[in-house]
């Protein structure tokens, strides 16, 4: 059991098994990134990028992918990390070829230690707006060198960093600051953020939070494992949909972000079947 996407967008389960044609087809108004390569390879400008990871290899390699395309692409890219994760992502770069020392000589990348940030934008436990306008302006005033490079990317794991802290409404308004930010320069921003994506209180909490504030959604390493995992849990718990329930998930309208089909599925059954989703959601993890 696959879902496929026609050339309207049209979200659809495909497969020979009775299970897998028993859950109809989700239409959406926009198209849906097909892997995370795809989407950090050539994110739209002013788009607010989430990852949610549960590894930090999975933060490395997405990060490295998503600078590395921009700098080939000669856009300037901003990392603004810890500095273990900075240390992870500059042996992903080196490991694609990327000439490290050459493009920090020249601008083009540009590094900033998360806990200095932190440190500098709060103000009695929350960030302040002014502050992190200030800073934001700068550091990409200082990425765009006078127009030599095309645009901007930046890459934090702030939020995430508040977050692990305990300081989730903080993480959350930075987020906020983040989209204006992305907004105003004409910039592409990528989070990465820890998350359980199987645990239940995050569907009603931080997990759809953080998607909430974001335009795209990266919520798995591997989209064909996770994809089939999530068909084959709802085809053996919920079974053929129909009736009232299909006319429920036909006229979802699902979260105001570009989340693929997987995640937006276990939101679904999280709002219309909540008796039934933790073991939906139980049965995906075993998949998964």
């Amino acid at each position: 059991m696959r879902v496929g996407r026609d050339e309207n967008h049209h979200w659809h389960y495909t497969g020979s098994s009775a299970a897998a044609a028993s859950i109809p087809r989700l239409r959406k108004d926009h198209p849906r990134h097909a892997s995370w390569q795809e989407l950090l390879a050539a994110p739209v400008p002013e788009s607010h990028i989430l990852q949610i990871y549960d590894n930090d290899d999975f933060v490395a390699s997405g990060v490295a992918h998503y600078a590395a395309e921009g700098l080939s692409r000669g856009d300037a890219v901003l990392l603004t990390g810890t500095e273990a994760r900075l240390r992870a992502v500059r042996r992903e770069l080196l490991s694609k070829d990327v000439d490290y020392d050459a493009v920090v000589g020249r601008g083009q990348l540009s590094t900033f230690d998360v806990r200095r940030t932190v440190a500098a934008l709060l103000e009695g436990g929350m960030p302040d707006a002014a502050r992190y306008e200030v800073l934001a302006d700068a550091a990409v005033e200082k990425a765009r060198a006078g127009g030599r490079f095309s645009g901007v990317r930046w890459w934090g794991e702030t939020p995430d960093f508040l977050h692990r802290q305990g300081n989730a409404a903080a993480a959350l308004a930075v987020e906020d600051l983040g989209s204006a930010a992305a907004r105003k320069h004409g910039a592409a921003v990528l989070c990465s953020f820890l998350c359980d994506r199987f645990d239940p209180h995050g569907y009603d909490g931080i997990l759809r939070d953080m998607c909430c504030k974001h335009s795209h959604v990266i919520p798995a390493e591997d989209y064909v494992r996770y994809r089939l995992a999530v068909n084959r849990a709802i085809a053996e718990i919920l079974g053929e949909i129909k009736g009232p329930l299909l006319q429920s998930l036909l006229s979802w309208k699902g979260l105001a972000c570009d989340l693929p089909s997987s995640q937006a599925q276990l939101f679904w059954v999280r709002e219309t079947l909540p008796d039934q989703f933790h073991s939906v959601l139980a049965r995906v993890k075993v998949y998964a």
